[in-house]
């Protein structure tokens, strides 16, 4: 066996075996890092190649190139209440934004929690910098909860505004504003943003004519959270949060007839029996077209329809997560056949939203560790470093050895399990690559593992602490960062190390400010090279 696998085994003796499902491996690169929980994802279709990421606080972010523009986009913090599930939750460009230069925003507003769809305005001039005294507000709709915001916004073939709206929250939509006509929550909304003052209704509405809200497009909806159309036929798939039993994925087929989903008489296909409307068995109620119950997850993210470079074996399927354990699944079929539900694997974090560029590559935003991924293929030339967690003792671990990686991911080595977190590592030596070395520290120093960039710091640890076991002088190649100011070679990304402070010393290597910051906070250190404390580069 492996050394380190030895050690690693010495170091876990204690701990009984315990069997842990570990992530599937799914094609993610990381294309940004440093985000505060990115909520939105989407493009302006202006041909600029730029990426627009919400977050929840208020802040909209520009990625281009790789890299994510130093000013935001917009910043709406001072209009925008933030926390849980309230605050900037979508955002949409108009379809002729090259020509329009107006995009909208769905948001929870100070101090009441209320809904506000307004539009703004980027001047020509300023292309990377909205004006955020444009704000022009078409719609305020009233929150009894602060939860089940809903608070999507796209933009449909047919060039009206879509809004996702959820049912006003609490529980078990107590006032039933999911099947009441009279109200906008529970519903999927649509609009004419170019006519009318502020907006028209467009005649396809059911209640255009009177009987309910004329913004209605669809009824019976718990909580849309994310939605998408099918870039090939127009065709609208949501995701609709469920309450205590299910999750589950609407799809209505383009032209169809506006569909009421159920919600509260339905949840997924089980009856409720929370009444409200018509029986469960009635006809006028559009099934979910897949659903999964919450022994598999919790809380439904939906997402796209793939038709990007990755997962070619589910081309054309309809792909979304759940955000609490980060599974992705394809809705695999068609309407006349029905659909199935196909797992695709694990992210290893929580998936709060799906987009697509203006290639039609699709991306997922890591919530809580404040990344952006695209599904597609690593760099050439490169192999995953794989982090791993083991939770009795609170201790990290990485390593580029597919040795390694398969005896843990086996479970041969009890307790370990994939973050879902890592980087890339060169596959040899190159051009301006540097070798890692790695130390074992014994029992005493705290058990574990430490790898480092810096040759003179190698050298330093044998010196100073020979009871450091020097495992490898090359664990992995990657780059080193300028010992000045912390930055990493161009076509590469900091990486932080972090250490716990603790008697059972351990460190934390990740691409992810925001974990840098977090284990600072509660008591850890930042080891590395200028103010970012950057210890290593990865290769994007």
């Amino acid at each position: 066996m492996h050394r380190t696998l030895r050690l690693l085994a010495v170091l876990v003796a204690s701990h009984a075996p315990v069997a842990l499902a570990q992530p599937q491996p799914l094609p993610l690169v990381q294309v940004a890092a440093g985000l505060a929980s990115p909520i939105d994802i989407t493009h302006a279709g202006d041909g600029s190649g730029r990426l627009f990421i919400a977050q929840r606080d208020g802040i909209v972010r520009i990625l281009r190139d790789g890299a994510l523009a130093a000013s935001p986009f917009i910043d709406l913090r001072a209009v925008v209440i933030a926390g849980d599930e309230r605050g900037l939750l979508g955002i949409a460009f108009h379809p002729r934004f090259a020509s329009t230069r107006l995009f909208y925003v769905n948001y929870t507003r100070k101090p009441d929690g209320a809904s506000v769809i307004a539009r703004y305005l980027v001047p020509p001039e300023t292309p990377d910098r909205a004006d955020p005294g444009s704000a022009s507000v078409l719609l305020v709709i009233d929150q009894p909860y602060a939860n089940h915001n809903g608070g999507g916004l796209r933009f449909g073939p047919d060039g009206l505004l879509y809004i996702g709206m959820g049912d006003g929250g609490a529980g078990n939509d107590p006032q039933n504003r999911a099947q009441d006509p009279g109200s906008l929550l529970g519903k999927m909304l649509r609009i004419d943003v170019d006519a009318g003052a502020p907006y028209a209704i467009p005649p396809g509405n059911p209640y255009a004519n009177g009987g309910g809200r004329p913004e209605i497009w669809a009824v019976g909806l718990r909580n849309p959270w994310r939605y998408a159309f099918d870039p090939r036929n127009g065709d609208l798939w949501i995701g609709d949060v469920g309450q205590d039993a299910f999750e589950e994925i609407d799809v209505v087929a383009s032209g169809a007839q506006p569909p009421n989903f159920g919600w509260r008489v339905l949840e997924g296909d089980r009856c409720t029996g929370l009444g409200g409307g018509a029986p469960c068995a009635s006809s006028g109620y559009t099934a979910p077209v897949v659903s999964y119950p919450h022994d598999e997850g919790c809380s439904v993210t939906g997402g796209e329809v793939n038709l990007g470079s990755a997962l070619p074996e589910v081309r054309g399927a309809y792909l979304f997560a759940d955000f609490c354990n980060g599974k992705l699944w394809a809705a695999v079929g068609s309407h006349a056949e029905g659909y199935t539900r196909r797992f695709i694997g694990t992210a290893g974090f929580q998936v709060s939203t799906f987009g697509r560029d203006e290639a039609g590559e699709i991306y997922l935003a890591d919530f809580g560790g404040g990344r952006i991924l695209r599904l597609g293929s690593a760099p050439a030339g490169t192999v995953p470093v794989v982090e791993y967690h083991h939770a009795g003792l609170d201790h990290y671990f990485i390593t580029s050895d597919p040795a390694e990686i398969a005896g843990l991911d086996s479970g041969a080595i009890a307790g370990w399990r994939r973050t879902g977190e890592g980087f890339r590592a060169f596959a040899s030596a190159v051009a301006g690559s540097v070798p890692i070395c790695r130390f074992w520290l014994p029992p005493g120093f705290g058990s574990s593992h430490f790898f480092s960039a810096n040759p003179d710091e190698c050298a330093i640890a044998q010196a100073v602490y020979p009871q450091f076991v020097l495992e490898s002088p090359a664990a992995m190649q990657l780059a080193s960062p300028d010992r000045a100011t912390g930055a990493c070679p161009s076509g590469t990304l900091p990486v932080y190390r972090i250490w716990n402070r603790r008697p059972d010393t351990n460190h934390r290597y990740t691409l992810s400010p925001d974990t840098r910051d977090r284990m600072v906070a509660a008591g850890g250190v930042a080891e590395g090279y200028g103010p970012g404390a950057v210890a290593m580069c990865s290769p994007g």
